[in-house]
């Protein structure tokens, strides 16, 4: 994360956008959908399980959703997505620009470990089957090797999987998760690391404290509360800082270094600031991988100017709700928007006007 870049996009771009309230709150992609389907002429969701919804028009089956994912997500678009190295691969030979990994398993870490000393470059440290920010370390080379490699190793373990370490290089920029609706661009979310500002009063575990209740009113972001964990307090010391340190009035203090919204994070709906290069990338890097229609495209970019961003990930099960309710800027309607999409295309199919 280039935090320079990140500051001057916050301050020129998004710090004076209002916190969103909200007076809806929707729990789950499948509560937003039925209540989607409700208002559709002639429509109707019927529960397939405690995970899933089927779609009908007339008693005739449009689609399901299961989870965060469509039915329009063939079985292996959603393998390969799922898979870090083998999107990689799917992404550079659609001529998408896109990371250098490499995978090891847990007995290469002598191996692993040579890769990074020997390049002299940085990398990021990802377990190839974990989600949600866990074991992610960013800026990893000789000198933290060790710590990263067994955080990475801790996370993997606590749940119960196998360990398959990504080493990613490094790319310094922002990152911002687009995503694509059948195919087609829908939203932007520039996820900013869990943060706090000063007021020149409070100290940071009191700020903490208030912008945990700040995110209550949030129907996305009031279960994801920022944390007070080893991470944050070693951040915070490598910073000169601690829990009882009184930042100066609009200093920004990061608590992470992963812009995860899971961890604290805040999301900003910047749609309108994405330019059409990053936009056609997104939909071009679902397109590359066959069978696959609607994902969170997550890409890094050196400014909002940016015409030839890299693409990192694509996620088939991305967490369409969050864009519904965002922390600031406009919400959009993403699954109102698939349900939608898939609609259409079932009449088109069938020639129903």
């Amino acid at each position: 994360m280039d935090f320079k870049l990140l500051n001057s996009i916050m301050i020129e771009h998004l710090a004076d956008l209002p916190i969103n309230k909200y007076t809806t709150n929707f729990q789950g992609t499948l509560m937003l959908a039925n209540h989607h389907i409700s208002k559709l002429d002639d429509c109707r969701s019927v529960k397939a399980s405690k995970f899933a919804i089927k779609m009908k028009y007339k008693n005739e089956l449009f689609g399901s959703i299961y989870g965060q994912t469509p039915t329009s997500n063939k079985v292996k678009a959603k393998e390969i997505s799922k898979d870090k190295l083998a999107t990689e691969l799917a992404l550079k030979n659609a001529g998408i620009r896109t990371s250098d990994s490499i995978g090891f398993g847990v007995d290469q870490y002598e191996q692993a470990k040579k890769y990074v000393e020997d390049s002299g470059k940085s990398y990021v440290f990802k377990p190839s089957n974990l989600n949600g920010g866990r074991g992610i370390t960013l800026n990893v080379d000789s000198s933290n090797f060790d710590q990263a490699w067994k955080f990475a190793e801790t996370a993997t373990r606590e749940r119960k999987k196998e360990f398959n370490l990504i080493v990613q290089e490094f790319i310094s920029g922002i990152e911002t998760r687009f995503l694509v609706i059948e195919k087609q661009f829908n939203s932007a979310i520039l996820r900013v690391p869990a943060n706090v500002i000063g007021n020149g009063n409070n100290t940071i575990h009191e700020l903490i404290a208030i912008k945990n209740k700040q995110r209550t009113f949030n129907p996305h972001l009031k279960v994801l509360p920022i944390k007070v964990d080893e991470r944050v307090i070693n951040n915070l010391n490598n910073e000169g800082l601690s829990l009882d340190s009184v930042p100066d009035s609009d200093q920004v203090i990061y608590l992470h270094k992963s812009s995860n919204i899971s961890l604290g994070g805040d999301s900003y709906e910047i749609s309108h600031l994405v330019n059409n290069a990053m936009i056609q990338a997104a939909e071009s890097a679902v397109q590359a991988i066959p069978g696959l229609s609607t994902a969170g495209v997550d890409m890094i970019y050196k400014s909002l100017d940016d015409r030839d961003p890299y693409v990192l990930e694509l996620n088939p099960d991305a967490n369409l709700r969050m864009h519904h309710y965002p922390y600031k800027g406009t919400p959009k309607e993403p699954v109102f928007d698939l349900i939608d999409a898939m609609l259409a295309d079932f009449k088109s199919k069938n020639n129903i006007d």
